[in-house]
């Protein structure tokens, strides 16, 4: 009888998607201490780094279904660690400037896709559709249909300065956030 971790996560991976637990928990046991360490290394909370990795795993397991088997699993766990980290900094969990000590624990298993570009795409999405009505609609004018400040001001019927104003007031919103995830796609 074949033990699974003589198998491949590639093979690991086509077994989870045919809803094989033994290929789950080979999966966990591989990476889990690599996904630790990682989150760890990012918010130096020894709890926090643990339910970054029950979330990452628990995902996998309702998503196995999505996963192709040619994916970079490791790769993988680590863009959906990021992910989570990400929304917990949005939420306001974590202190400012948590990232700028971050290392890549493994650069090449790091590798851009499209899950990476939709995921930032989303969260970038969101934190637009958190400004205030007129300040997204400023900014949205600005940044889409690239606009002047001064054809903003007289599409709108509003001041110059008001233009200037909000998308000020944009940017210092998306700043912080996005700084703060930029570290963490900027440290390759």
């Amino acid at each position: 009888m074949t033990t699974y971790s003589s198998y491949t996560d590639q093979e690991l991976t086509a077994f989870l998607r045919e809803d094989d637990e033994h290929a789950y928990t080979e999966i966990y046991s591989r990476h889990w201490k690599f996904l630790f360490q990682a989150a760890y290394k990012a918010n130096r909370n020894k709890e926090d780094s643990y339910d970054v990795c029950q979330s990452v795993f628990l995902w996998i397991w309702e998503n196995r279904a999505q996963i192709r088997p040619a994916t970079n699993l490791k790769g993988y766990l680590y863009t959906a660690a990021k992910y989570k980290i990400a929304n917990m900094i949005r939420n306001g969990k974590y202190r400012a400037g948590l990232f700028e000590d971050l290392e890549v624990l493994d650069k090449r298993s790091y590798e851009t896709n499209e899950l990476e570009i939709k995921e930032l795409e989303n969260f970038i999405s969101q934190l637009i559709d958190e400004l205030p009505d007129k300040c997204r609609e400023v900014f949205l004018l600005s940044r889409t249909e690239h606009l002047t400040h001064k054809q903003i001001a007289e599409r709108l019927g509003i001041g110059e300065k008001t233009v200037d104003a909000h998308i000020a007031k944009a940017l210092q919103k998306l700043r912080v956030p996005l700084g703060r995830l930029a570290s963490i796609f900027l440290m390759v």
